[in-house]
């Protein structure tokens, strides 16, 4: 399945940025695997999306052969651009692995590409289900909340995220920026400090926080 990247306020990543990079981030390898824009990523965003990719196409390799060719399809006409046919053939291999979280995920992102938000939601609400470790689940989510002016949801999420990784410097960031868009400064502002003292160390989370500052 093809990939993830992410879409902030006035800051150097913009939260458009962030959710852009990480939403668009995780579909199928060759076809459910990763494409993000690395230039707007620094190192340690880019690290994250490496790890995450590489799992991804481990678990590609474990998909019968059936569903690898299905996948193949799906690679095919993400090239063309052609993401209708990529969500019937996404529902194609959901009926060989209808279990499969990582399928579901990446049919919420054809939902996206086609502009079906409502149903964007469900497929990640779905994917969360059978897997709620996946903490790429819950950024992807976020950037489809975030895109529909429902940052308060976003919030939600992205504290769901927290409770599995309370010690993930982008999560604080994300949600750092996302009480910016509610004009929560202060407590955007204690994110930020949260994100500087976690793992893995960014430069973007010091810049946003430097811009938090200047404001």
């Amino acid at each position: 399945m093809v990939d993830v990247q992410l879409t902030s306020f006035k800051m150097k990543i913009v939260f458009s940025n962030i959710i852009s990079v990480f939403f668009l981030f995780i579909s199928f390898q060759k076809s459910i695997c990763q494409s993000q824009k690395s230039n707007d990523l620094d190192d340690a965003y880019k690290q994250e999306l490496l790890v995450e990719n590489n799992a991804l196409k481990s678990r590609i390799e474990n998909f019968p052969s059936e569903a690898k060719v299905i996948n193949a399809k799906i690679a095919q006409s993400i090239k063309q651009k052609n993401y209708a046919n990529a969500l019937a053939l996404t529902k194609e291999l959901e009926i060989i692995l209808p279990k499969n979280a990582d399928i579901k995920n990446f049919k919420s992102k054809m939902y996206y590409k086609l502009n079906n938000m409502e149903l964007a939601i469900e497929s990640y609400d779905d994917a969360i289900r059978l897997n709620p470790r996946n903490k790429w689940f819950y950024i992807n989510k976020a950037g489809v909340l975030s895109e529909e002016d429902r940052f308060e949801e976003a919030v939600e999420i992205v504290n769901q995220l927290i409770t599995i990784e309370n010690n993930w410097s982008i999560a604080y960031n994300l949600k750092a920026s996302l009480l910016l868009y509610l004009k929560k400064n202060k407590e955007a502002l204690l994110m930020f400090n949260k994100a500087v003292d976690c793992k893995p160390e960014s430069a973007q989370i010091y810049t946003n926080r430097g811009d938090l500052y200047v404001e």
